[in-house]
């Protein structure tokens, strides 16, 4: 393979790996148990070395997705085999570890689209819990959910990654002390968890909209993992609540006015000030949809 082409792999591994990383760590973590989610994230870091290291030689594979899956979830499958006997898992495999017939076929159905919904929603709910510091919670949901790097994160923020690093640690340790569960909140407490996610995910979307880095006044990145897990929340029935369509609404809306927003010489400029030609009207549109969604309902 030449190296245009191993250029190419290269891309396609890292923009897979972004959309694709929350989802297998979601799974994974469901797999091994929240308070192993530093085993999760290990094994999603070997499946992207590992593309890494083949793609550019073997060639993309006909589906990219699925083979990051598949690689993920193999490697998960050697773990549980061979630690089975010292090593706490999550309490939905522990009766059926010791069944291969059983084990293969419940490994199966956590890999399912279905079960990788659910778990992205139950991270969603782990990153966002009320006990953890906002700033954790936020580090966290862009480490787990959106596929971030420490140092991507570190840049996000203005700081170091040696501060990152710890704040993510310090957050695992809550969740192990507090006995956190990786679970999706049933009634009344399920409102209540709700309005934390929501208030996380408009902190998230605000860092994108205006940053707190002097060269870069807009981060886009951090827009789009906003909108992204908050179209989590309202594609699942637990959770599409008219308070989820109105932070949509709200995210849209002001999303669209991004083109418009920094002038000539990289100033911000003010509503006023702004050539509503350069609005983007399909994004207007997807936000005056989530407007009247939530004005629909209570």
């Amino acid at each position: 393979m030449n190296s245009a082409d191993q250029d190419k792999s290269v891309k396609v591994v890292e923009h897979l790996f972004r959309r694709e990383a929350g989802r297998i760590t979601s799974v994974l973590t469901r797999i091994f148990g929240i308070e192993n989610i530093e085993l999760a994230e290990d094994v999603v870091q070997d499946t992207l070395l590992k593309a890494l290291q083949q793609w550019p030689y073997n060639g993309i594979p006909d589906n990219p997705s699925a083979w990051l899956f598949r690689s993920a979830k193999n490697k998960a499958v050697d773990i549980l085999r061979h630690n089975k006997l010292n090593q706490k898992y999550s309490a939905e495999l522990a009766e059926c570890i010791n069944s291969e017939w059983i084990f293969g076929g419940k490994i199966n159905e956590f890999f399912s689209e279905n079960e990788i919904k659910d778990d992205q929603l139950r991270m969603i709910f782990t990153c966002c819990h009320p006990e953890l510091p906002a700033e954790s919670q936020i580090a966290l949901a862009l480490k787990n959910l959106c596929g971030f790097s420490i140092s991507e994160i570190a840049k996000a923020f203005l700081t170091n990654e040696a501060t990152i690093t710890k704040r993510l640690s310090r957050a695992k340790d809550k969740i192990r002390e507090s006995v956190i569960k990786f679970e999706i909140p049933a009634g009344p407490e399920l409102d209540v968890r709700l309005k934390n996610v929501l208030s996380t995910l408009y902190l998230l979307f605000n860092e994108g909209y205006n940053s707190s880095k002097q060269d870069i006044l807009i981060r886009e990145d951090l827009i789009d993992e906003a909108i992204r897990l908050a179209e989590i929340l309202i594609e699942h029935p637990l959770t599409e609540k008219p308070e989820v369509s109105a932070l949509l609404a709200l995210m849209y809306l002001h999303y669209a006015r991004t083109p418009a927003r920094i002038d000539d010489r990289g100033n911000i400029l003010l509503l006023k000030d702004q050539d509503r030609n350069l609005w983007n009207r399909k994004l207007i549109a997807k936000g005056l949809e989530y407007l009247e969604r939530s004005a629909r309902r209570k």
